[in-house]
């Protein structure tokens, strides 16, 4: 998908020297190919339509178990959105292009390379990206009144990397990607949506898990953790302590699905648990929560409101957290994560280092985030119509037990609103399914299947025209941290060949396109995804 950016630039633009090397007179396969890699730094790309390239360094590297060898080309798009491209050789290439694109406050091309070799090993040419600054992706202190750092981050950044990275693959294969692909967690999912709205003839299938509308998650986010911590900053929950909640809501409503199996089935949005259930009782001082804790646990559930008690879910009715996903990280962590936020990005002019988390105003400050709402945030816009004429196809992958967000009704209510928008069910899964996921916390882990092969299924789609009618998910035996990569990639990212059987994993379900879930038929293995059978609770 997208236009040729042709060959006459290219090859006008190339030194003879250059022209002599590319051809590979007198070189081996292997030497020519890394004869062509190292040529990128002297050639011009400032002419890529809309996204002017700078290439400042290319090296071959070498096949590293089953990586396979690779051209590594890193530069930038002007002014600013470093970019980094795995360049398989010519005959491990697919012929496909994967952009992974990282969350967070970006800030680094390094963080989304397990993505990448992941992708190479399908034989991608794949391709991260910083969004458009250099930074941590857990400080926001680059877009300081940066408007067109925070443009990029927002709108531009993911674009331009993508109009690059094909530019560099038709160079180096001679050929366009025959299919573009984007993957993306939290605000990686978030630009796989804004690139679906704003630039829909980009990519062929976009892969977006837990997508964030990261205006509206940064007011609760705030919330959450200001009312989870006491006047000098300390935490009223210890990890214990989230587990008694845990718990708590697990004996409300684990059996929603017809199965009691330490995760809540069906939509967890109705689940009635009162945080009371776990209140301490007179004399009992372990295995409980205080009276405060209570309270605060109360908050987070019922979500933001002002001064005079006003509930702010009638502008943001699908943010409270849900019952399940009290041991998520954003359900009382993260203070400084979304203080960075207002006072970096949230507002302009940006009020800077000075402000507290606690001179957010929930009476006002909320309405004052729509100018920068518009630059930094892809997933409010439900009309994706043009990305459905341009035969798109987009995969949303959502956790129930998701706290990151926090709140996954956001995925519904942005795919309910697309189906009104487009005019029916049916026309709206011709090109956009979304699959939320019992058990599943943000981008990886959690206590349900949360490990799949999406990316195959959105291929077979792509590429086959077999719409994904069922996901088989795996919890794993094993699932390391996504900052210790301790293990590979795929356990928590799902984007590896391997995760469609893994050979280590606990228990299987299937996940349906919503609206159905997944109940268990009452009888059979119940870690087995054969045992359950499709729900449509429209028809209930």
């Amino acid at each position: 998908m997208g236009v040729s950016r042709g060959y006459l630039w290219r090859w006008a633009r190339m030194p003879v020297g250059a022209l002599i090397l590319v051809a590979g007179f007198g070189f081996s396969q292997a030497d020519a190919a890394e004869n062509i890699c190292e040529t990128f730094p002297a050639l011009d790309f400032t002419g890529v339509t809309d996204a002017p390239t700078q290439v400042t360094g290319a090296r071959m590297v070498a096949a590293s178990g089953d990586v396979p060898a690779h051209c590594l080309v890193q530069g930038y798009v002007s002014p600013n959105v470093g970019v980094r491209l795995h360049l398989p050789d010519r005959s491990e290439w697919n012929g496909n292009f994967l952009e992974a694109s990282l969350g967070g406050y970006g800030g680094t091309t390094e963080f989304m390379v397990p993505w990448c070799e992941e992708a190479m090993r399908r034989g991608y040419a794949c391709l991260t990206h910083d969004t458009g600054h250099s930074g941590s992706y857990l400080k926001g202190s680059w877009a300081y009144n940066n408007l067109q750092a925070e443009f990029d981050y927002g709108i531009r950044g993911h674009y331009v990397a993508a109009l690059a990275g094909k530019a560099l693959i038709e160079h180096y294969y001679e050929s366009e990607p025959e299919h573009s692909y984007h993957v993306g967690c939290s605000g990686g999912g978030k630009q796989g949506i804004t690139a679906a709205q704003r630039h829909p003839w980009v990519f062929d299938g976009i892969l977006a898990m837990e997508p964030s509308n990261v205006t509206a998650t940064s007011v609760v986010i705030h919330w959450n953790a200001l009312v989870t911590h006491d006047e000098n900053g300390n935490r009223l929950f210890t990890d214990a302590d989230l587990e008694v909640l845990h718990h708590g809501a697990l004996n409300a409503c684990d059996a929603n699905d017809g199965l009691k199996d330490g995760v809540i089935g069906g939509d967890p949005s109705t689940c009635n648990f009162d945080p009371n259930d776990v209140a301490c009782k007179a004399g009992q001082s372990s295995g409980c929560l205080s009276a405060v804790q209570v309270e605060a646990a109360k908050k987070v559930y019922e979500g933001p409101v002002t001064s005079d008690g006003e509930k702010l879910s009638r502008y943001f009715p699908w943010y409270p957290a849900l019952p399940g996903s009290e041991k998520g990280s954003f359900f009382t962590r993260f203070l400084e994560y979304k203080t960075t936020w207002w006072r970096f990005v949230g507002f302009n002019p940006d009020p800077g280092p000075e402000w507290q988390a606690s001179d957010f105003d929930f009476d006002h400050d909320y309405k004052r985030a729509g100018m920068m709402d518009a630059l930094v945030n892809g997933y409010s816009n439900p009309d994706l119509r043009k990305y459905k004429a341009a035969g798109g196809k987009l995969m949303v992958v959502q956790g129930w037990e998701d706290s990151g967000l926090p709140g996954p009704q956001v995925s519904v209510d942005y795919y309910e609103m697309a189906e009104k928008v487009v005019g029916s069910r049916e026309a709206t899964q011709d090109f956009f399914r979304l699959f939320m996921i019992p058990g599943r916390s943000h981008c990886y882990q959690g206590a349900g299947a949360a490990s799949g092969d999406f990316l195959s299924a959105l291929e077979d789609w792509v590429e086959k025209d077999k719409a994904p009618d069922m996901i088989v998910g795996y919890h794993p035996v094993e699932s390391g941290s996504v900052e210790g990569r301790e293990s590979r990639v795929a356990d928590h990212t799902s984007i590896d060949a391997n995760t469609s059987v893994p050979d280590r994993y606990t228990f299987s379900r299937p996940h349906f396109p919503y609206p159905l879930w997944a109940r268990y038929r009452g009888s059979g293995d119940p870690n087995d995804y054969r045992s359950f059978e499709a729900v449509d609770p429209e028809k209930q």
